[in-house]
């Protein structure tokens, strides 16, 4: 055979490992045959592996005239191996080998594929302990026959010994059996065909052999079907069985070349991420897979959206070996699914309710058709005149009801999970509008947000901002998170970590509904809000009653004595005006100013504003 041309520059490398050895070859011809028989290439001394169970050929790349190495399960004249052939999770019959590319031969046999720089050579591919280098000769002269075993730094690492040696031993053939492959347990699963358990870990062996080669960073990704077990004994186990393929397909569809997707056991699948650049990119990762996850799917002739529980662990941040990575992935996996931040559309019996699945479609339908829009209300400096902040309130222009207000449909979508998309889906919008007030030259104003219970203490909430604000280009000064008292005194320990890794963020953080009945004044010292929204009703009461103004003047003072400002909301009388004014009040909101507006009649306000002003 005619040698092809082979880059001048570049060493290509192909490391075949089991649970005791692990054989190098540099790859110079241009084909090569893999298989336990004699006559192979390169041997893999296993009965669980095919007399040929692969061929590697080297053929041009003409796109860019450069030479390839493809690999095939089994032989050139057809004949495919027993157990099948595995490229990065996938079955496959023909692949052109990419660097780092993982092998598996279906069973406890795996391998991969590196094309090296002249910089780096061969010989430094593999060392003790000691750093003491295996001899190989990179220059064409290696014995493809010989194999490196004993107790050295292995994919296996469990399998190392106190006392490390090497020892270099030729291959001995006289036991490899002509018989036929014994046939071994599946590497599959056998509902989604995706890598089971078994070969998963196989694929995290070497890929954490390669990371700890190249000093790189990789990453271990669990994810779960929230309540699959409900959903699956209501729609029956084919059905069920159905879903879990789909959710396989989709993550596939979602990861990048040469990561690999695995089903872990039950309603849980398994990610390796081998080509992480930053731990930073991991969490943007995560969500990415996330939303593909939750688009509507078909359930028993019903389009719903699952929700998904997940654990990561980073190498070499969370451990260095395969076992405490796996244990912090799961551990991290459990933390998230004791958390229960969304409620489960079900009854008190565990069974799904059938009405509030069809109000959470609903809502997601509501979601999809835009019907859901954002009204701004303004914030006054009565003395300055200045417009300190926008409040964005939620809407649903229901096309058969009208305009809905959120009490009509808010707390219906706290009892589903639609309250993460809702979440950002008013985050992006808000912060979008403000950012267009502030291309269009307009006064530079705070928009301020409200968060609920559910909101404020979901796991993904610092994340969901960090993203929304990288998105909508929008420094994090002007976005202004309104959070309830009753949500704070809810969890006070878990509070705290949430209000300050949001001020870490730069967001401005408002106490409201303040003087609703739950007033604790000794969390207040120590709590990095910068705002107090004294309660509507208290406002409200000035209107019958202006002289009983102890109450409000004891929270402005509060406000005052710990540097906060304080905003007095649902002002609508002059005389409200005047009372709070001199309690020393002189941040209002309220229909006495202007009453919600939509974006258009909100914008011509600011300019009116500007306009008078000026």
């Amino acid at each position: 055979m005619n040698k092809q041309i082979k880059n001048p520059n570049d060493n290509y490398l192909f490391i075949v490992e089991d649970g005791c050895s692990r054989q190098m070859f540099v790859l110079e011809d241009d084909k090569y045959s893999i298989g336990r028989h004699s006559q192979n290439s390169i041997i893999i001394k296993s009965r669980k592996i095919s007399r040929q169970h692969a061929t590697l050929i080297r053929k041009m790349n003409r796109k860019n005239q450069q030479d390839s190495f493809w690999i095939l399960d089994g032989d050139l004249e057809g004949n495919v191996s027993q157990n099948h052939l595995f490229i990065n999770g996938e079955k496959c019959l023909l692949h052109e080998l990419q660097d780092g590319d993982l092998i598996n031969f279906g069973c406890d046999v795996s391998a991969s594929y590196h094309i090296l720089s002249p910089q780096i050579n061969p010989e430094t591919i593999f060392q003790d302990h000691q750093n003491n280098s295996i001899p190989i000769n990179a220059n064409s002269n290696l014995d493809k026959k010989t194999t490196l075993r004993g107790n050295f730094p292995s994919l296996y690492s469990q399998t190392l010994a106190a006392k490390e040696t090497l020892n270099i031993v030729d291959y001995s053939l006289e036991e490899t059996s002509e018989e036929d492959t014994f046939t071994v347990e599946s590497s599959l699963d056998p509902v989604t065909q995706l890598p089971n358990r078994i070969l998963f870990n196989e694929y995290i062996s070497i890929a954490l052999t390669n990371a700890r080669q190249n000093e790189t960073i990789m990453a271990i990704l669990l994810i779960d079907i929230k309540d699959f077990t409900k959903l699956n004994n209501n729609v029956g186990s084919g059905e069920g069985d159905r879903v879990l393929r789909e959710v396989g397909e989709r993550l596939k569809a979602g990861i990048r070349s040469g990561d690999i997707v695995g089903r872990w056991g039950g309603d849980e699948f398994s990610l390796l991420l081998t080509q992480v650049k930053a731990t930073d990119n991991l969490e943007k990762i995560v969500q990415r897979l996330l939303r593909i996850l939750e688009e509507p799917l078909t359930v028993d002739n019903n389009s719903c959206r699952l929700f998904y529980n997940y654990g990561l662990a980073v190498y070499p941040h969370n451990g260095v070996v395969a076992q405490t990575l796996i244990e912090q992935a799961e551990c991290q996996l459990a933390d998230h699914k004791q958390l229960k931040i969304s409620s489960v559309t079900e009854n008190n019996d565990g069974q799904i309710n059938p009405k509030l699945l069809k109000i959470e479609q609903r809502l997601y339908k509501a979601l999809e058709a835009q019907e859901f829009v954002l009204y701004y209300q303004p914030q006054i400096d009565i003395l300055t005149g200045k417009i300190e902040a926008v409040e964005a309130l939620i809407r649903w222009n229901h096309p058969k009801q009208g305009l809905l207000l959120p009490q009509q449909f808010l707390p219906w979508s706290e009892k589903t999970d639609i309250i993460t998309s809702l979440t950002r889906w008013v985050l992006e919008t808000a912060c979008l509008q403000n950012k267009l007030w502030q291309t269009m030259g307009l006064p530079s104003v705070t928009i301020s947000i409200n968060l609920s219970a559910n909101q404020f203490y979901h796991p993904q909430l610092i994340d969901l901002i960090t993203q929304v604000l990288e998105a909508t280009d929008l420094d994090s000064n002007w976005l202004e998170l309104e959070i309830t008292e009753l949500t704070i005194l809810k969890d006070i320990e878990k509070a705290y970590p949430i209000l300050k890794a949001l001020q870490n963020l730069g967001v401005a953080l408002c106490l409201d509904d303040f003087g609703k009945g739950y007033t604790a004044i000794s969390y207040l010292s120590n709590s990095p809000f910068q705002k107090l929204k004294i309660d509507l009703s208290l406002v409200n009461k000035l209107k019958n009653n202006p002289d009983n103004t102890a109450l409000i003047s004891a929270l402005i003072a509060l406000g005052e004595k710990f540097q906060m400002k304080v905003v007095a909301e649902g002002v609508e009388t002059q005389q409200q005006i005047n009372t709070l004014y001199g309690l020393q009040c002189k941040t209002m909101q309220g229909y006495k100013f202007t009453g919600p507006l939509p974006a258009t009649e909100a914008t011509e306000y600011l300019k009116s504003h500007q306009q008078k002003k000026s």
